[in-house]
């Protein structure tokens, strides 16, 4: 595998209970509802992948746009194998209150030292972190208001075409992480088959890639937190199966809409 491979981690939705200078009653009244869950695009080459995360903390800007300090959440920690977690499925992590009002900026990841991949061969390979995450993980540009009474999802998109890369032997997870609100832009829903041909799903627009398994006999994939405009369509067979790859772009993205992809099941021709 090359730093070319693809692997998206996604982190949807913590809730957050941070007192700042309030109590605990005070911020429970007028609080908004941050949740914080886990889901993942698929790595081709990959059977599993596992991440540890050991803290979570966020930062975040008050009404006044004024920045606070960095707070911890309520999580003790846990290794996720992401590749458990494709086409829409989450798992939730924790679930807190967090004051109203202003607005999350960004959130810091400490990644524990059990960062571990298994390839389809079945060989299990460490992934050591790279010199540039041995503190943290900074993900920036966050921008999630805090509404009072609302709960709020965050979705942390890692891509691990620039996240999982090997250097003299030695693999290393160099995570490039986003962060947004899961209401924030549209989702892309089609169908592949035969089951056959073993197909994974890439996606790309303007620098963006983002991989997937097609699930079930019918073959579905789903991706979300797509910027609007149309995105290129990579179905993929694999080498081996005597199947054709097949390349289109979708119809236009929409923010908050799930755009289909027709005909439903596309099917993958014999080479």
């Amino acid at each position: 595998m090359n730093r070319n491979g693809i692997l998206s981690v996604v982190l949807t939705g913590m809730v957050l209970f941070i007192l700042f200078s309030c109590g605990k009653e005070d911020i429970s009244e007028n609080a908004a509802r941050l949740r914080i869950k886990l889901t993942d695009a698929a790595s081709p080459v990959l059977k599993e992948m596992y991440l540890d995360i050991e803290t979570i903390e966020v930062l975040a800007t008050d009404s006044a746009g004024n920045e606070g300090d960095w707070v911890a959440l309520a999580f003790t920690g846990g290794e996720y194998n992401l590749l458990k977690l494709m086409n829409g499925r989450t798992v939730q992590l924790t679930d807190e209150y967090f004051p109203s009002g202003g607005k999350i900026d960004k959130i810091r990841l400490t990644l524990g030292n059990n960062n571990r991949m298994v390839t389809v061969t079945n060989d299990p390979i460490p992934l050591q972190k790279s010199p540039s995450i041995t503190e943290h993980l900074i993900i920036h540009d966050v921008d999630a208001a805090l509404t009072a009474h609302f709960i709020i999802n965050v979705v942390i998109d890692i891509n691990a075409a620039l996240s999982v890369y090997e250097l003299n032997g030695n693999w290393y997870l160099d995570p490039r992480a986003r962060a947004y609100p899961e209401t924030w832009g549209g989702s892309l829903r089609g169908y592949v088959t035969p089951p056959e041909a073993s197909p994974v799903v890439l996606i790309t627009r303007e620098g963006d890639s983002l991989f997937t398994f097609p699930e079930g006999e019918e073959g579905m994939y789903l991706f979300t937190g797509l910027h609007e405009g149309k995105w290129k369509v990579h179905l993929i067979a694999n080498p081996e199966s005597g199947y054709r790859d097949t390349i289109f772009y979708s119809d236009s993205i929409l923010q908050g809409k799930i755009t289909e992809i027709t005909p439903k099941p596309i099917r993958l021709l014999e080479q």
